[in-house]
């Protein structure tokens, strides 16, 4: 069996896991990132979110999301802002360093929420966005002509409906942008009747790909009677060299240009979690890739975590590791990203071998959009002030952070990317002093 000691462990490979680590890093001492997947992260937008919306049968806009907060807390005391919020900016600030180093830009707005087009044809609210999405903001009061892009055979966007329904939901935010659309057939995979977003990008990382696509919105751009000041395509340009094709796009059609976000979309997904690691490992972390966390121990001394590494089933049972540091940072998601588990009522955190109890009718709102959020996405587990997990077995060596916390709504509040930064930076600092 293979062993590896590190100052600090950390499970989970989201952005949660992420910033933990750099942030045990800032503080001068070495960590082992064990994950077998990325998490939400993967399948995330790609934008941040901080605080979006104060849930309740009103639900109240953010305008400033470091303002919000403490509105927020007093609406809501118990909070988990309320212990992590003091590290808010500066676990974003870790963030945006770490995504930049690794390749992939993050843009704020001085503090303020902006609304960005996505694919759904209405408008998701964020803190800050890559610089793929940065001119595609809806900016109350501008007007503008834009153009929305859709391609033959990708069947998750569609161009013609998400203009007509951009042109109606913007009102609602000042908007006074005019939407049109088309949609581009490209010739470079074949007679394909339908082509994934994934297979998308893959063609369009090839100077083909992207050649072929600018000179088809170009050639519609010049031989169109308008005009067109922006245009928005599908969050498909590429896994690999989607900022210069970006940049190639705009300088063909001589205009802005930007992808709508994403929804659960596994390109910018793979964008953002894999520069997140390739910030990391310059920066000198040690990354555990594919390895499952089975089980963990604490005593006195250490924590122990056993962990299987690389494809397992009946005839691959994978290679068993054990990890061993002074201090554990869990970092594994909820019911989405899999920290937390249910089978029928039953709910429990797998690792911690803790159970929250049953989920109760109570806890559960018939309508899905409920304006005051779905009860049971507050289970979670319970923490101290300094992240660290409320249970004497682990001698405060285990900490946890991100969707795995109890006492918060992430999904109404649109808050989910600032409490997995401000929270895993706060429990980086203080696994660090272990």
């Amino acid at each position: 069996m293979n062993e590896i000691k590190n100052d600090v462990l950390v499970v989970g490979g989201g952005l949660a896991g992420c910033v933990a680590a750099e942030s045990v890093l800032k503080a001068g001492k070495n960590v082992t990132v064990l994950f077998s997947n990325g998490g939400m992260s993967e399948i995330s937008s790609g934008a941040v979110d901080v605080l979006g919306v104060i849930p309740g049968e009103k639900p109240q806009i953010c305008e400033r999301y470091m303002e919000a907060v403490p509105a927020l807390l007093e609406k809501y005391p118990d909070h988990i802002y309320k212990d992590c919020g003091k590290k808010l900016q500066e676990g974003l600030d870790a963030l945006v360093s770490l995504a930049k180093d690794g390749g992939y830009v993050l843009q704020g707005f001085d503090g303020k929420n902006v609304w960005v087009p996505n694919m759904m044809g209405t408008f998701s609210v964020n803190a800050l966005v890559p610089d793929m999405m940065y001119d595609g903001v809806c900016v109350p009061g501008e007007k503008e002509r834009v153009l929305v892009v859709g391609i033959e055979g990708n069947v998750a966007f569609r161009a013609g409906a998400a203009a007509v329904s951009y042109g109606q939901y913007q009102k609602k935010l000042g908007g006074a942008a005019e939407y049109y659309s088309t949609v581009i057939r490209l010739e470079g995979w074949g007679d394909r009747r339908k082509v994934s977003d994934g297979e998308l990008a893959d063609y369009l990382d090839t100077a083909e790909g992207i050649a072929e696509l600018a000179d088809r919105i170009s050639t519609f751009c010049k031989s169109n009677r308008y005009k067109f000041d922006k245009i928005l395509l599908p969050p498909v340009l590429g896994y690999i060299n989607y900022s210069d094709n970006l940049k190639k796009l705009q300088e063909a059609c001589g205009c802005k240009a930007a992808e709508i976000e994403a929804v659960g979309n596994s390109v910018v997904g793979y964008r953002f979690t894999r520069a997140l690691y390739r910030g990391l490992e310059r920066h000198g972390a040690t990354l555990l890739r594919g390895a499952a966390a089975k089980s963990l121990a604490a005593d006195k001394e250490e924590i122990c975590v056993e962990a299987v590494l690389g494809l397992t089933d009946q005839m691959h049972p994978g290679t068993k590791v054990t990890c061993r540091g002074d201090a554990l940072i869990l970092a594994t998601g909820g019911f989405v990203g899999g920290g937390i588990k249910a089978r029928k009522t039953e709910v429990w955190i797998e690792l911690l071998d803790k159970k929250l109890g049953k989920v109760e009718a109570d806890q559960l709102d018939r309508d899905a959009l409920s304006k005051s959020g779905q009860g049971f996405l507050k289970l979670g587990a319970e923490v101290n002030a300094d992240m660290s997990v409320k249970d004497e077995a682990f001698g405060g060596r285990v900490y946890a952070c991100g969707n795995l916390l109890s006492g918060q709504n992430f999904a109404s509040e649109r808050s989910g990317a600032g409490i997995a930064a401000a929270s895993a930076f706060l429990a980086g600092i203080h696994a660090a002093l272990k």
